[in-house]
């Protein structure tokens, strides 16, 4: 299977070369990738709650009630956001206010095995096993980000640079562990798609991605990423997982009161 982030990569070193691409992204607003996890289905038969967990790519300053695009009724600004972005990645300064929201870095791949650092910077590691090794670095990021969604305040904001790729490990780990069903998170990662074409916008207008180089589309999600995680979550149990990352089964319960709404 291709690797998306190294043709990404591959293009963004070349672009200097480019001249006259036919390819561009087409007009229209840069539509977010931030989100509400609202409404999941749990294996139980209730829901996740609105206003605790938000989802997305990295936000602007300009973000909210009345941008293009934006989520009607999103809970906003954050109380807490937690940036899974590397240094070189970030905005200085973080482009949400201090007054508002309480900014947590956590560089998830920065805790990936060195074997696996070392390939990704050689653009020889593919997405299932970037997933995996996420996943498998969980003792690195899970404790401190499961404090924050449990403890709040809330709304917690968990971001990347587009949402997708550590976003979509990070969510769906926490998903599993608040019971919500695999068929309902697997549908949620996908939704991602649905914004491509905006959130490629989006990543252009921060200095991600130079303009009329990656074609309109590319920037998206491809369900085979995230299968590799859900099966083995599904075969070690998000609970086990969450265990051999240092977290206590009282702090997954916890957080299962926070997120999901409970029985009448």
């Amino acid at each position: 299977m291709k690797n998306p982030l190294r043709r990404l990569r591959r293009l963004r070193r070349e672009a200097h070369l480019v001249r006259d691409l036919a390819a561009h992204v087409p007009p229209g607003p840069p539509w977010t990738n931030i989100r509400d996890v609202a409404g999941l289905p749990t294996i139980d038969g209730r829901r996740t709650r609105p206003g605790v967990l938000l989802r997305g790519d990295a936000p602007f300053a300009d973000d909210g009630p009345g941008s293009p695009g934006w989520p009607e009724g999103l809970a906003w600004p954050p109380a807490i956001a937690i940036d899974l972005r590397s240094d070189r990645e970030l905005d200085h300064p973080y482009p949400l206010p201090a007054t508002s929201t309480n900014w947590i870095h956590l560089p998830l791949v920065d805790a990936l095995a060195p074997d696996l650092l070392a390939r990704g910077r050689d653009d020889r590691l593919a997405p299932g096993e970037l997933y995996l090794g996420l996943l498998d670095a969980a003792h690195a990021w899970l404790p401190t980000m499961l404090d924050a969604v449990v403890d709040g305040p809330h709304p917690v904001l968990v971001h990347c640079a587009a949402g997708k790729d550590r976003t979509g490990v990070a969510i769906a780990l926490l998903l599993r562990l608040a019971g919500v069903t695999r068929a309902a998170v697997d549908a949620d990662f996908s939704r991602t798609n649905a914004r491509r074409v905006g959130l490629q916008r989006r990543l252009e207008r921060r200095g991600a991605l130079r303009p009329g180089v990656v074609p309109a589309g590319d920037v998206g999600v491809r369900r085979e990423q995230i299968v590799g995680v859900l099966d083995r979550l599904d075969g070690d149990g998000p609970e086990r997982v969450a265990a051999a990352a240092g977290v206590a089964d009282e702090r997954v319960e916890q957080w299962r009161k926070v997120l999901v709404t409970q029985p009448d």
